[in-house]
């Protein structure tokens, strides 16, 4: 009898461990088994394609999050710069300005980034409030500029390099994705850059201690959040050829989502983008399936937030974390 406790105990650390450490995975597998039993046009290779062009968008813009996240801060700018840039984009190819367009998006973006990161550094600014702000900001550049129009531009050269133009059957918006995933790994996983990000983000008074470039950090990551952002607009433009002043609003809550369901910790310190990957195709599949099913979007809405308050809860009880 007396063996029979700790035996229990160390089962049920087990299953939590397992569930911490692969809940996601079982979580999408199951999803994509079950919309492929009930939808045949759900497991049509095209679809599968179409699948990977529309996550593009959310998952660029989710690897940017997951630095900021981990980094123990938020950033809730980052759907109102995607589109100031993408308007400034297109205004600049419309006036003929070619390749240098693009240069101008990502200075665009980056200026944004690295005001999120002045506002939280120096003014002292919870990056909650800061980056509250710059939406602001971000939108009233768009509106100003749009006056509520849509924004019309003739660059096939532009649309072939964000978004078109095919290499190996695959359109160049997911080959970006790819690239970018794989930087943004790189620059988390191997490198001291990343190392500190998550120093930072477990406990930043004792990366201080320690020497770290705190504030610096913070500043460069906020600034390559926006120059990223710069990236996302672009693509988003090159796929529908226009702009518009609120074309990605709304994007910071799915980027949010993707990495809250991929078990990065909000309070920072924990995380990886493989996981960001698997959130981010998550949703992608979760959406496509509704779509698929003829869902409306307001009930799809309804159980993407029923979802990530589920996988959230799940993952708490896995980590044996006291209720926040």
């Amino acid at each position: 009898m007396s063996g029979s406790a700790p035996d229990a105990a160390n089962k049920a650390a087990m299953r939590r461990a397992l569930v911490a450490t692969s809940g996601i995975y079982i979580a999408f597998a199951l999803l994509v088994v079950v919309l492929a039993i009930i939808s045949p046009a759900f497991r049509d290779p095209s679809n599968l394609i179409n699948i990977g062009r529309q996550v593009a968008v959310l998952g660029i813009a989710s690897f940017a999050m997951t630095f900021v996240i981990i980094l123990g801060e938020i950033d809730l700018s980052v759907g109102a710069v995607a589109s100031a840039v993408s308007v400034v984009t297109a205004l600049a190819l419309a006036a003929g300005y070619g390749p240098w367009a693009i240069l101008i998006g990502l200075v665009c973006g980056a200026g944004f980034g690295l005001l999120n990161g002045l506002l939280t550094v120096y003014i002292a600014v919870p990056s909650f409030i800061a980056t509250l702000v710059t939406f602001f900001i971000a939108q009233g550049v768009a509106l100003t500029l749009t006056t509520g129009q849509t924004i019309l531009f003739d660059a096939a050269w532009f649309r072939n390099l964000f978004a078109i133009a095919a290499v190996g059957g695959l359109q160049s918006a997911f080959l970006w994705l790819v690239v970018t995933g794989l930087l943004m790994w790189w620059l988390l996983s191997r490198t001291r850059f990343g190392a500190h990000i998550y120093a930072i983000g477990g406990d930043q008074d004792s990366a201080r201690m320690l020497g770290l470039a705190v504030d610096r950090i913070k500043i460069a990551v906020f600034t390559l959040t926006g120059t990223l952002m710069a990236l996302v607009g672009m693509i988003m433009i090159a796929r529908i050829g226009n702009a518009r002043a609120d074309g990605a609003i709304g994007l910071e809550f799915d980027a949010i989502a993707a990495v809250v369901l991929g078990g990065t910790a909000l309070g920072g310190g924990y995380g990886s983008i493989l996981r960001t990957v698997v959130g981010v195709l998550l949703i992608g599949v979760m959406n496509n399936g509704l779509a698929i099913l003829n869902v409306d979007f307001n009930t799809q809405q309804i159980i993407k937030g029923v979802l990530v308050i589920a996988i959230v809860l799940v993952d708490r009880w896995a980590r044996n974390l006291k209720p926040i």
